[in-house]
């Protein structure tokens, strides 16, 4: 079993180091590497037992259909002040990371278990095969239970989260793309762009390729060997998060307020829409932030299928399971909270109010996880074993209340096949397929964003002005 399991006390061994800079490993594996399950495969698919990174799995697709979050009435079950930061979850274990250290809760009342020393641990952990990998001021590798760490690699830069599949994990440092050993920590491949730096934020792995971009240039490169599959010089992508599924990959592109979708396989441009970032991609749809919406696409064709019908709200970064798409909003009228949308109309299923608005959502064994600034787990009132031992304040559990009249939801906007946003031409593309803004240097200037280091605030503001047309450049291959 990986983990704790429910309620189980640890006892901590001593720890050993492996100190140093990146050792080159003599042994690379040749060719296209294989997806294993860890890599958001053939579906997108989060592992069944858990969400196992900051977006779920490799591909950051927030998407987990396996799993099933919280039905109407949800109710915070309960609530942990020492966990602030994003968690993976996984085997009843929810793991984050706190002044440097891996701490761990019991995924069923929220009580601490265990915590490891300070290794410098700063982002989400990532949890895969048996092993906690974390960024900070190294990477970073303990056993699933924190009885030890397994090896650690020093660099001369941050280290951000790290993306592990296909036996490696990935981290970009000092605009550097490592492929360390997953197991034994040393160096597998290393990549640098033509030009520039790579992101310093997590990459995506889908599909047997790493995808990093270094704001003028998407790179499409083998897992296993490092080699190029393909590079896209459309340039303006942002430092955003990049979302892969087996045939996809959309990346914020060209400016502030359009997101650009590419065959995995070919680096093709299949589509661009509004959005300032792509931030869920399920089996059917990628799903973008604009400035006052969720919106979801047809993840082959690009038309807009999906808006809901909440008014006067901005929205953080949504996850969903098979059923439902949550997310975070401040809402101009009622102040923060949660809702749940129905993943095939949009209609409004539950709400909640929080203390702040989520930056950062999970989904594990009917369970909703929000970080506020303090975690939340959210389950479904019917959840509980006993109602009336609820009803007293405790150290985290709280009272049921049912908050779900808290926002109010007009119908769903009718999306259907007349939408003019990404009408087709005689040859089945998209019209929004033809230009990508670009002539962007991909850094950051203030603008709503989604990085892996912090959720998203959305806003409605004035961004006509930063729009610069430029033609698309076919993908570079090799």
């Amino acid at each position: 079993m990986t983990g704790y399991g429910r309620r189980q006390v640890l006892k901590r061994t001593g720890f050993a180091a492996i100190g140093g800079t990146v050792a080159v490993s003599a042994a690379v594996a040749d060719g296209r590497a294989t997806a294993d399950s860890a890599s958001a495969g053939s579906a997108v698919r989060s592992d069944a037992q858990g969400w196992r990174s900051r977006r779920g799995n490799p591909g950051n697709t927030g998407y987990a259909p396996e799993a099933s979050g919280p039905d109407d009435p949800a109710v915070v079950e309960w609530r942990q002040d020492d966990a602030t930061g994003p968690v993976a979850v996984v085997d009843g274990v929810v793991y984050q990371t706190d002044d440097g250290a891996v701490h761990a809760f019991d995924a069923d009342d929220g009580d601490r278990i265990e915590a490891s020393p300070d290794v410098g641990a700063d982002g989400a952990p990532t949890v895969a095969d048996g092993r906690i990998y974390v960024g900070g001021d190294r990477l970073a590798v303990l056993d699933a239970d924190l009885e030890g760490i397994e090896w650690t690699i020093g660099f001369e830069g941050d280290v951000p989260e790290p993306i592990v599949a296909d036996g490696s994990a990935f981290v970009v440092v000092d605009g550097t793309l490592y492929a360390i050993d997953a197991a034994e920590g040393t160096e597998r491949w290393q990549f640098e762009s033509d030009g520039g730096k790579l992101h310093g934020q997590a990459v995506a792995v889908a599909d047997g390729a790493v995808f990093a971009t270094d704001g003028r240039t998407l790179y499409a490169l083998e897992t296993g060997d490092g080699s190029r599959r393909w590079a896209n010089y459309d340039g303006g992508f942002r430092k955003q998060v990049v979302v892969a599924t087996d045939d996809t990959v959309s990346v914020q592109a060209g400016g502030v307020d359009e997101i650009a979708v590419y065959d995995t396989g070919s680096g093709d441009l299949r589509w661009i829409a509004e959005g300032y970032a792509s931030t869920l991609a399920t089996d059917d749809r990628i799903y973008a932030l604009t400035g006052t919406d969720v919106v979801g696409y047809d993840r082959e064709s690009g038309d807009e299928q999906w808006r809901p019908g909440l008014e006067s709200a901005t929205y953080g970064p949504p996850i969903a399971d098979g059923e439902k798409l949550y997310v975070g909003i401040e809402s101009s009228n009622q102040g923060p909270g949660i809702v749940a949308f129905d993943l095939g109309d949009g209609t409004l299923e539950w709400s909640i109010e929080t203390d702040a608005q989520p930056g950062d959502l999970a989904i594990a064994d009917n369970t909703l996880y929000a970080v506020t600034g303090e975690l939340l787990a959210i389950r479904a009132e019917s959840a509980f074993d006993d109602i009336d031992a609820n009803e007293t304040d405790g150290d985290n559990v709280t009272q049921p209340e049912n908050g779900n009249d808290t926002f109010e939801a007009t119908d769903p906007e009718d999306i259907g096949d007349d939408s003019d946003d990404n009408e087709t031409d005689e040859d089945g593309e998209t019209e929004a397929a033809d230009e990508v803004l670009g002539d962007d240097d991909g850094e950051d200037e203030g603008v709503p964003g989604f990085t892996t280091g912090a959720g998203i605030v959305g806003g409605a503001v004035a961004l006509e002005w930063l729009r610069r047309n430029a033609s698309v450049e076919p993908a570079e291959t090799e």
